[in-house]
């Protein structure tokens, strides 16, 4: 028979049931019965310990190839400003000034090279901005709300859960 985890735990779960309601009393076909749960169980179990150590090993490739993919885009991104930098400092040099705007142009055969103007803000010393300007992000702190339920402490809207997880070694 091929039974699912869920279903093997459930026929162990009831067949305990029937040997303590009995009194602790377990009669052979029983104990035969609880025996299969158990071997079905350790089956089932390595299946899964398998799969789990196998997507986890997967996952660790998947977020080292990540990690690789991004050190090649950051790389990619600083080639690009730079090369973006380069040209901006020819352009201001080779190109054509308009009279209006400021703006110079550079045509080539493929590309309509042009210079745009914007504003950034460059804060030179955080400490002298005033406090209308700054944002304060409010976060709650579960560290300190743990520390306080475990001194005994009630804090409103939170509570101590107990977890539990599985632990392969």
């Amino acid at each position: 028979m091929n039974s699912t985890l869920w279903e093997i735990t459930q026929e162990f779960l009831t067949l305990a049931s029937i040997i303590e309601e009995a009194g602790g009393e377990a009669t052979d076909e029983l104990l035969e019965e609880l025996a299969i749960s158990r071997e079905n169980f350790a089956h089932k179990a390595e299946g899964y310990t398998r799969l789990i150590l196998k997507w986890e090993s997967e996952i660790d490739a998947a977020a080292a190839e990540i990690k690789r993919i991004q050190a090649i885009k950051k790389t990619k991104e600083n080639s690009v400003a730079r090369l973006k930098d380069t040209l901006l400092y020819a352009l201001q040099a080779f190109g054509q000034e308009d009279n209006k705007t400021g703006v110079k142009r550079y045509e080539t055969a493929l590309f309509k090279l042009s210079t745009r103007r914007s504003q950034a803000v460059e804060i030179v010393d955080e400490t002298e901005v005033p406090e209308a300007f700054w944002v304060v992000k409010r976060e709650v702190s579960k560290s300190a709300i743990s520390n306080a339920l475990k001194e005994g402490e009630e804090v409103p809207g939170a509570f101590l859960k107990e977890n539990y997880s599985v632990q392969i070694k």
